[in-house]
Formats: C-alpha cells, sequence, structure tokens
C-alpha cells in the first residue's frame, strides 16, 4: 500500500471547500489541533493501491492543492514501511504525522539505526496506539522530506505527555534532530501536525 499526506495551510475561509473537495477525491481530512508546528491547517490523508493509482489521481488533487484556497502544502507520498497497530478499532483518537529530511550525508548504517531506534518507540510508549515510519518516494513542498513518522493515540494527552516527555524520547530520539549533537543530521525544518479524524488511518 501507498500513502500520500498533505499538511494544507488554507486562505481565510477556504477550510470547508479544501476540506470537501480533497474528501470528494477520497481522502481523510481533518482540521489541526492547536499546537503543530509547520503543520498546516488542514491534514488529508489518501491511501492508493500501487504508484500508478497515485499518479492518475494526483492531477486532480493538485488543482485543489494549488488553487486558490491553499496558500501552501507539505506533503510526501510513500510506500507503507514498518508498522504495527495495538488498536486496529481506534475511531476517537488523534492522528500525528511528522515529515522530516535527513539531510547531511550519513552512512547506511547510520540511518538504519536512527529508522531502527525510531520503531522501538513504541515498546517503551505504549500510549502510541497505532503507527507506521516510511521513506518517502516524492517529497512535497518547501523540503526535500525523506521519512514520515505517524501515529495513533487514544488522545492528545498520549502525544503532548507521553510520547513528548518520554526519556526515550529525550535521551535516544531527539539527538539525530539536535544541532548541539554530534549524531545530528536531520534538517531542523521538521513538520509536526496531529488532527483527529474521526476513524483509524493507521490501524486497518
Amino acid at each position: 500500500m501507498f500513502s500520500l499526506v498533505s499538511l494544507v495551510h488554507l486562505a481565510e475561509g477556504a477550510g470547508d471547500d479544501v476540506s470537501a473537495a480533497l474528501a470528494g477525491l477520497g481522502a481523510a481530512t481533518a482540521p489541526t489541533m492547536p499546537g503543530v508546528f509547520n503543520g498546516g491547517d488542514l491534514i488529508a490523508h489518501f491511501d492508493f493501491a500501487d504508484e500508478d493509482a497515485y499518479r492518475d489521481a494526483l492531477p486532480a488533487i493538485d488543482v485543489v492543492l494549488e488553487g486558490s484556497g491553499v496558500t501552501r502544502s507539505d506533503g510526501a507520498f510513500y510506500r507503507h514501511g514498518r508498522h504495527g497497530v495495538g488498536e486496529p478499532g481506534l475511531a476517537s483518537g488523534v492522528y500525528r504525522a511528522l515529515l522530516l529530511s535527513v539531510d547531511r550525508p550519513v552512512a547506511a548504517d547510520v540511518l538504519h539505526r536512527f529508522e531502527a531506534e525510531t520503531v522501538r518507540m513504541p515498546h517503551y510508549i505504549p500510549a502510541i496506539r497505532n503507527w507506521r515510519l516510511s521513506r518517502v518516494i516524492e517529497p512535497r513542498g518547501e523540503r526535500r522530506w525523506t521519512h514520515v513518522w505517524e501515529q495513533e493515540y487514544a488522545s492528545i494527552d498520549g502525544l503532548m505527555g507521553p510520547y513528548m516527555l518520554h526519556p526515550y524520547h529525550w535521551a535516544h530520539i531527539d539527538r539525530w534532530f539536535d544541532p548541539e549533537c554530534p549524531d545530528w543530521m536531520i534538517d531542523t525544518r521538521l513538520c509536526h501536525s496531529f488532527c483527529a479524524f474521526g476513524r483509524t488511518v493507521l490501524g486497518g
């Protein structure tokens, strides 16, 4: 399976029309919640059976994303990577997407170590109910996104508390993101966005 996630920045008053247009093309859509960072005003999440289906759908999607109701969008098209489903029926949870870019030269084994440590997070942080780490095939927007790290939580408290504040996060993962750390390799320009779709997009 493949997906496209778009973090959409809206022109004033355009939210309902843009959301309806993207939903009409098959997306799950929802407004972002307070506290996002470069996360836009609306998240649209599409699933595709294969890359050809994405290429076929893209022109109509771009008509909306490049229309007058949208001021900017960041996004990524990707093949589903490593994932885990702890709560497949999660219907009222919070979805979070982190778009990141490994923009410094790193050896393959270092990149694999970062990915392996990231997908260990749900082992230590049970507030992460469903998750997926994917390498990006086609970045869209302001950066050459290389990875999409998605999670679902039962509530926003799981993201803001146990995830953000857990020692595994700041003691093991943050070093990849911190310019003051020797292991830094990820562009500080991130997209951290979250919303409530009213259904799971990772637990299917």
